[in-house]
């Protein structure tokens, strides 16, 4: 079974992702967080989190699904490049 992405970055919405990991653990569903590079990162409330892997180390043939938390300001991933 391929796995789902999940994109972690500075300011993702915590309560947004914890419903689609819940769903996704009901269905025995593989995930796989992905970060911009390897530091924490921290959700819009504080969560402090570290990815599985990084953008440029995951292998995009593992996934076949790709979950993107919102946010306040979708532009702090620019900043991160």
């Amino acid at each position: 079974m391929k796995k789902t992405a999940i994109l972690l970055y500075p300011q993702f919405s915590e309560y947004e992702l914890s419903v689609a990991l819940s769903i996704l653990m009901q269905g025995n569903k593989p995930i796989v967080t992905i970060g911009v590079n390897n530091n924490t990162i921290k959700g819009e409330s504080g969560l402090t989190c570290v990815a599985d892997t990084t953008i440029n180390e995951a292998n995009l043939n593992e996934f076949d699904s790709l979950v993107l938390p919102g946010c306040m300001d979708i532009m702090t991933l620019n900043d991160k490049q």
